[in-house]
């Protein structure tokens, strides 16, 4: 455990700060928490890969990739940083932190950094680079980065050191993936180069987590505060759901690359409506009940790269092998 990140002296300001977003919470209606609630939601899996997707598989295919790759190095990074890390969220340290209920579904495992700050500024980020030239859908997409930050603390389910670094990571991704593309583009073999570094990285990494790292285990009344192996499967799901996404958009790049522009506008539809509802049902079942059930590891693994693979590989190579959904 990182301990300066969760000392008096550097937390104690922070939680202050919570107090007195929740004092001003609890004065309100619950109308003000219901808004926030369907705001955080930018910043968790379902949202944010359907933006992904429709990209991906209607509008640009490019940009699709660059946003799936944001996507995933998001992913791996946040979940590597909460496992090193290992920062209780602000209801384990101050019993004077109330959460909103419904914010703390998934919001049981590791605090910093914040992942729904860091997928919102990553995504939503990325959107903003692709169309940099229209200032004012730029400056919409940042309003809205930064009102998923300010929820997770209106939600009272993270410090602002969580929010800040993560919005700060989100962002970073945003200029580093660009210039990864750029690189792997000019030579149609590096995209498996940099696919084998990803992958590798990524299993060091859960190696790391799941067999060196050290958790803290901390009891209060005989129970564990965290237990480290609800993070641990949260990190297998998250890790196999972006090396899914990412393996099958840089194949399917390699080797058989389709054109998302091709096509009538109805089509286009057509394709992406499908599509979505695949995605969602994919997301809410298989990756859903992983999250949900005590499953074994190597299936909770699994399940989320088939997922992943599908959305970015098989679905495209689907719909471009199928005449009708494909071409005019």
């Amino acid at each position: 455990m990182i301990e300066f990140l969760s000392n008096e002296s550097w937390i104690n300001p922070q939680l202050d700060v919570l107090l007195y977003i929740q004092n001003i919470r609890v004065q309100h209606t619950n109308i003000l928490s219901t808004f926030f609630l369907s705001i955080t939601s930018i910043g968790e899996f379902w949202l944010p890969s359907l933006i992904c997707a429709i990209f991906y598989w209607c509008i640009n295919t490019r940009n699709g990739l660059y946003l799936f790759t944001i996507f995933g190095f998001n992913l791996l990074f946040s979940q590597l940083f909460k496992m090193i890390a290992c920062v209780y969220r602000p209801w384990v340290l101050s019993d004077k932190i109330h959460p909103v209920e419904a914010a703390t579904t998934f919001a049981r495992g590791y605090s910093f950094p914040s992942g729904h700050s860091s997928m919102a500024a990553s995504v939503l980020g990325g959107l903003a680079f692709i169309y940099k030239k229209k200032i004012w859908l730029c400056l919409v997409l940042v309003a809205l980065i930064l009102t998923v930050g300010f929820s997770r603390l209106w939600l009272g389910v993270h410090t602002p050191q969580d929010v800040c670094i993560g919005l700060l990571t989100g962002a970073a991704l945003v200029f580093l993936v660009n210039f990864i593309i750029n690189w792997a583009e000019k030579d149609k073999n590096r995209y498996l180069y940099l696919l084998t570094i990803i992958d590798i990285f990524a299993l060091c990494a859960l190696i790391y987590i799941c067999y060196f790292n050290e958790f803290p285990m901390d009891y209060i009344n005989g129970k564990l505060l965290v237990n480290p192996q609800n993070s641990i499967r949260s990190t297998i799901i998250c890790y196999g759901y972006a090396l899914g996404l990412i393996n099958g958009a840089m194949i399917c790049k390699r080797f058989f690359p389709f054109d998302a522009s091709s096509g009538r506008i109805k089509t286009k539809i057509l394709r992406g409506f499908i599509g979505g509802i695949l995605l969602i049902l994919l997301i809410n079942l298989p990756i859903e009940f992983c999250f949900r059930n005590p499953c074994n590891y190597k299936i909770i693994f699994i399940l989320p790269i088939i997922v992943g693979f599908f959305i970015t590989a098989i679905y495209p190579l689907i719909f471009s092998k199928i005449k009708f959904l494909y071409y005019n």
